[in-house]
């Protein structure tokens, strides 16, 4: 039996407003590997339109620029971005608007995206029709596919629950895996296997696809929590 996420729930785990809201982060992951410099999932674009900001209540207390720079990185030394998946929550912060223009916020970086995805969020569900920010995609020069990306210390796993096609991450670091988990478990709540959030597209291959990951996964690994906000990451074991 799968049950979905209940008020109860975030209550009890998370701070809520008067009216039961709470806040979601955006924490994307980046990673300095040889000559790469990558980031994972660089969050909503500041740009959107007010619609979305009052629907969601986006706040940005901090350019991502300036996140970065806090990082000790410049936007033009990214060399390579990653996306998960094309939700505008998770990669319309990859662009950013200029007079009569969007472009690339990150000048020098490869943007990669499965292939799957990226033709399935031309023409998706209905159900998330209006979540992605694929539109921005057509705008690049070029776009490349994530699964002829081969690193050796990373691959990823595609998962259809979700939304389809979406990838999670495995870093190898030498000193243990690192799993970018995106929206398969996007806060520490949802590693109790039987809970699934309102925006998964399929709550049932959801909760098979979370169970198999928990069930293979090394004990012992560090998951990146996206949208959590009280931990960014936890250890699984």
């Amino acid at each position: 039996m799968i049950k979905p996420w209940t008020r109860e729930q975030i209550a009890t785990n998370y701070p809520v407003d008067q009216e039961g809201y709470m806040r979601l982060n955006m924490n994307a992951l980046l990673v300095k590997e040889d000559e790469h410099v990558v980031l994972i999932d660089p969050g909503a674009a500041d740009f959107l339109p007010a619609r979305l900001r009052e629907e969601y209540g986006f706040e940005m207390s901090m350019p991502l620029a300036q996140v970065l720079q806090a990082a000790g990185v410049r936007v033009e030394e990214i060399t390579d971005v990653v996306f998960t998946h094309l939700h505008f929550d998770h990669g319309s912060g990859a662009f950013k608007r200029i007079p009569g223009n969007i472009v690339k916020r990150f000048p020098n970086a490869r943007y990669h995206v499965l292939k799957e995805h990226y033709q399935y969020s031309l023409n998706p569900d209905r159900v998330e029709a209006n979540t992605f920010s694929a539109v921005f995609f057509k705008r690049l020069n070029e776009i490349h596919w994530l699964e002829d990306w081969e690193p050796e210390w990373m691959k990823f796993t595609v998962y259809n629950g979700h939304t389809r096609g979406m990838v999670v991450p495995e870093l190898n670091t030498g000193e243990g895996r690192i799993y970018f988990v995106t929206d398969l478990i996007p806060m520490e709540v949802f590693l109790e296997p039987e809970l699934y959030c309102g925006y998964d597209l399929d709550p049932e291959m959801v909760i098979r696809e979370k169970q198999k990951f928990l069930e293979q996964m090394e004990r012992g690994s560090r998951l990146i929590l996206f949208h959590d906000t009280l931990k960014e990451s936890v250890y699984y074991s």
